[in-house]
């Protein structure tokens, strides 16, 4: 062969290898949208009270589910499931002060939320759209247990503004929404500790404004 143009097809592949890994490794923003469903189980303890109402830490892991042909979504139990965890650490749940016997729906709000993606990505509550939900006791409990008469698993729903501002990994720099759509266990024995699990849905995309 030609040494011109062995150089050539050398220099065409070098372009071509440094083409792919540029846009798909590592770090490199995924193409937009970006539409992201995971299941969290969460668990909370009481922090504080006051005029505005009952404020709990909340931490949690997000799986990512299997969804079978028909659309109902299978919650991953394990690790093993999924091998893409997410984790909301110290976001402090604010309930409206409530009667739960009472009160057909409860207002809430989120503070401080802060996702992290094992690839570096960090989404956070857009400060001016704030995560706000209600927690719908006029439903009732979503799964009444005669072994556990005095807990409340209550219908949550709601939905936040997102940042990501690590500019790290597949979701950098990009701006966007979650939503979920869960329940929360009340102990109306030990109202300082919450348990959780919602399905909650993110989109996001790179800004065209800042």
């Amino acid at each position: 062969m030609n040494i011109l143009k062995y150089a050539k097809i050398v220099s065409r592949f070098t372009l071509v290898v440094a083409s792919v890994y540029l846009f798909s490794g590592v770090g490199t923003a995924a193409a937009d949208p970006v539409n992201l469903l995971y299941n969290f189980q969460a668990s909370g303890q009481f922090t504080s009270a006051g005029a505005n109402g009952s404020t709990y830490t909340i931490n949690a892991v997000g799986r990512a589910p299997r969804i079978s042909s028909n659309g109902i979504i299978a919650t991953p139990r394990s690790e093993e499931d999924d091998g893409y965890t997410v984790v909301l650490t110290n976001a402090a749940i604010t309930f409206d002060n409530f009667d739960p016997k009472k009160d057909p729906i409860v207002n809430f709000s989120c503070h401080g939320c802060k996702l992290t993606f094992p690839d570096g990505s960090i989404l956070e509550s857009d400060p001016h759209v704030p995560l706000e939900g209600r927690a719908l006791f006029l439903y009732g409990p979503v799964a009444p247990n005669p072994l556990t008469p005095n807990l409340m698993t209550i219908r949550m729903a709601g939905c936040s503004g997102l940042r990501e501002t690590a500019i790290k990994g597949k979701l950098a720099g990009k701006v966007g929404s979650i939503c979920f759509n869960g329940s929360f266990n009340f102990d109306m024995a030990n109202m300082s500790v919450i348990t959780g699990e919602s399905n909650c849905t993110i989109v996001t995309h790179t800004p065209v404004m800042q």
